[in-house]
């Protein structure tokens, strides 16, 4: 299991002398069971990225407390606990070093060639493409590549950072397909984070949605959405504000439902159910 407890992120505005911060993650707290499909899902800016860091351990937070099997993750541990938890990114080919061939890419991660070429296959790729340089694959097959990356390093939780944006439509239903196929008897957990909402709620068993660095809801199925920002998430009205109150409802100067108390106050996620949260004062 992956856990974050009250996860805070923080990162300085401006000049490096600034003594500016700006607050990313706000107390996330959120868990990834072994062999679970969870998403998180949100707009730019909602702060998925960082939190993908924090999931990845390619970053520490800077208050709340990461779980790793029940292993709490501090400076001393968190690079021998890496290669538990492999990425996926967006754009395969930055994550591909053009000057290298597929094999010795792959080499990195195990030095086994039987083993190489097995992977290598169960994501759907020939074996004449191993030596071939990432420019000579399509996008399909350099992401691909990366996934039978994650698989030869022995991961067993996956973080996928919007990992379809950058391939056409034919091509993510095969990603998704492949995935779907790869994890069947669910012997990794993934992690899909993306603002693709109907590719989330397709793929995933739980959902969190985030909105300015907090979760604000968490469900197994965005049709029962009901926190206002996931519904208009969801119909794609959501309006942006440049609300930087610091107390109150962090969606309160967009939210149509709003009351005096929502302008005072910050809701906590309130549990409504096994897999439903949200974080609104209507569901007092």
């Amino acid at each position: 299991m992956i856990e974050l407890k009250c996860v805070w992120k923080r990162y300085k505005k401006g000049t490096f002398f600034s003594k500016d911060f700006v607050e990313v993650l706000k107390c996330v707290s959120l868990n990834v069971r072994k062999g679970e499909h969870v998403g998180i899902i949100g707009e730019s800016g909602a702060g998925k990225s960082t939190l993908s860091r924090i999931i990845t351990l390619l970053e520490l937070p800077d208050r709340g407390e990461v779980f790793l099997d029940n292993e709490k993750i501090t400076k001393k541990n968190v690079k021998t606990k890496r290669g538990e938890v492999g990425m996926v990114f967006q754009d395969p080919s930055t994550s591909l070093d053009p000057k290298m061939t597929i094999l010795s890419t792959l080499k990195e991660a195990s030095k086994d060639r039987e083993e190489i070429e097995a992977v290598f296959g169960k994501v759907g790729l020939k074996k004449v493409l191993l030596e071939k340089y990432p420019h000579e694959l399509s996008g399909g097959e350099q992401q691909r590549v990366a996934i039978a990356r994650v698989l030869l390093a022995k991961s067993r939780y996956v973080v996928f950072d919007e990992f379809t944006s950058a391939l056409d439509v034919s091509t993510q239903a095969r990603i998704v397909n492949l995935l779907c196929d790869i994890n069947k008897n669910r012997d990794y957990g993934f992690i899909f984070v993306s603002h693709d909402v109907k590719l989330v709620n397709f793929l995933s068993d739980r959902i969190y949605v985030l909105y300015k660095g907090e979760i604000v809801e968490e469900t197994d199925d965005l049709k029962d959405a009901i926190h206002p920002y996931t519904r208009m998430l969801l119909s794609g009205e959501v309006v942006e504000t440049e609300d930087k109150r610091s107390e109150g409802c962090g969606f309160y100067a967009a939210c149509p439902y709003r009351f005096e108390r929502c302008k005072r106050e910050k809701p906590d996620i309130k549990m409504i159910g096994k897999n439903k949260g949200v974080r609104c004062f209507l569901y007092d």
